[in-house]
């Protein structure tokens, strides 16, 4: 993977393509956080490129105006649940099926115990 995914171009074609590069919900954020400041952090707030400060939760902290901040914030993934690795996967799937995908389908492949999860994802995707 490049160091500035570059996004809609740099995304896993297979399963173990998939697995290597997402392993864990760290390394999806990492993803999510080089998607989002492929030229370095910005603050949202005050327009700052000072290196930010790594504060609980995954959140950075800008040095200058003190705003906290997610890779997340705004997106989907914001405020969810669910473990980003399970959206990506979500996503890497519904992608990669030419006939389409179900709720009831995803629900089994990426062995969901609630319909309405399963659901739920692939109404954000839609």
């Amino acid at each position: 993977m490049a160091d500035s995914p570059i996004a809609g171009k740099d995304y896993p074609t297979t399963w173990d393509e998939f697995v290597d590069w997402f392993a864990a919900d760290g390394d999806c954020l990492t993803f999510l956080e080089r998607l989002r400041w492929s030229n370095g952090f910005i603050c949202p707030q005050c327009g700052s490129t000072n290196s930010p400060y790594a504060g609980s939760r995954n959140r950075m902290i800008c040095r200058d105006c003190k705003r906290q901040t997610t890779a997340t914030a705004g997106t989907i993934f914001d405020k969810t649940r669910t473990p980003l690795r399970v959206w990506f996967a979500a996503a890497w799937y519904i992608t990669s099926q030419k006939q389409g995908v179900s709720a009831l389908g995803l629900q089994r492949v990426l062995g969901f115990s609630s319909y309405e999860t399963a659901w739920t994802i692939l109404l954000a995707y839609a």
